[in-house]
């Protein structure tokens, strides 16, 4: 992908670009997409890189779905994600830790708003994940999980001011290309990564657009590597 110019804010956009990268407007897409790049029975380390946690639990308030949730193939998947209830931009990865293939949740994450951090701890307990909270980017950068990796990021994750829809301070270029290098590895390692526009939350939209032209063509960059 390189007419960056043309994206814009929609709930439903997302593309597979290639070489295990995907990208998407609405962060919920991503668990879609991490489903269809899993293997059968494989658990998967989840590393994610946010301004926010997003780790609300929706499911757990509408325990008669849950069943059909766990036991849901693609196209109902694809379905219930649309919808907009069950997986939602910040419930996504709760949603990822109930069907099963997630071992370990590694959270990077600037929001310092009162929030609850990272995931409800029983719902980990239930389903065998342990979870992390990295409060540096070298702590993060040094995470050596035994199961493969699965990268997540939202570009949020480099504008301070997400305290107001399309407020907007990012980080300077430099900070934003040294992220990626940081982190590197787990960009080429990874079996899948997914990467969040977030508009409304990443600053302007020319300045999501500007993040995602920085961004995504070093992260397919490291995937062709």
């Amino acid at each position: 992908m390189d007419n960056f110019r043309s994206l814009a804010p929609d709930e439903n956009f997302r593309a597979n670009l290639g070489e295990g990268v995907w990208l998407m407007d609405n962060h919920k897409w991503a668990l879609l997409a991490w489903e269809q790049a899993r293997a059968a029975g494989q658990r998967y380390a989840l590393l994610h890189a946010d301004y926010h946690w997003d780790g609300i639990d929706v499911l757990g308030e509408v325990p008669e779905r849950l069943t059909a949730f766990e036991a849901a193939g693609l196209p109902e998947l694809d379905a219930l994600t649309e919808e907009d209830v069950l997986v939602r931009f910040d419930s996504f990865i709760a949603a990822a830790v109930r069907r099963g293939f997630v071992s370990e949740v590694h959270f990077y994450c600037t929001e310092d708003e009162g929030n609850d951090e990272g995931l409800y701890q029983p719902i980990c307990d239930r389903y065998g994940t342990v979870q992390f909270i990295h409060r540096d980017l070298e702590s993060f950068a040094a995470v050596a999980p035994t199961d493969p990796v699965i990268f997540d990021l939202c570009l949020d994750l480099f504008n301070r001011s997400n305290d107001e829809e399309y407020g907007e301070d990012l980080w300077n270029d430099e900070e934003v290309i040294g992220f990626v290098d940081v982190v590197a590895h787990h960009i080429r390692a990874a079996k899948v990564v997914t990467v969040s526009l977030s508009f409304g939350y990443s600053g302007t939209p020319d300045g999501t657009r500007h993040l995602a032209a920085l961004v995504v063509p070093r992260v397919l960059a490291l995937r062709r590597v």
